[in-house]
């Protein structure tokens, strides 16, 4: 229970320094923060509501699968990753109520220099341990 607690708040450091990474990047004005930021806190929940889905009932041993199943699983990959392009365009469109074109590239670049950050962060963290 404690090790979940201590999860959950590295979650919630993460989104709070990602939340403040992108602000900048982006050069959001506060009134665009605040409705941008609920918006975008929807559209990252459905979103890992989908990858969830998808991952579900799946069983790691790939060796383990027929080659049906292993079809199958691709061709599920394939029709999540659909939904998600779809998903990410539905949220694009009513980013750019609120952003500009320019803040929306920014964005996707800041949240690909995030990930990027993160996983430096832990390959440093565990090149020093």
């Amino acid at each position: 229970m404690a090790q979940d607690r201590r999860s959950e708040e590295r979650r919630e450091n993460v989104e709070a320094a990602k939340t403040a990474f992108l602000t900048d990047k982006m050069g959001l004005t506060a009134e665009q923060s605040q409705k941008f930021w609920p918006l975008y806190n929807e559209y990252e929940a459905k979103r890992r509501a989908l990858i969830k889905g998808y991952r579900s009932g799946y069983r790691e041993d790939v060796e383990a699968l027929s080659e049906q199943e292993a079809k199958t699983r691709i061709d599920n990959m394939f029709v999540t990753k659909e939904k998600e392009l779809e998903l990410e365009k539905e949220y694009a469109g009513k980013y750019l109520r609120i952003i500009t074109n320019k803040q929306l590239i920014k964005l996707y670049r800041g949240e690909r220099d995030f990930t990027k950050m993160l996983l430096k962060r832990l390959d440093d963290k565990h090149a020093s341990n």
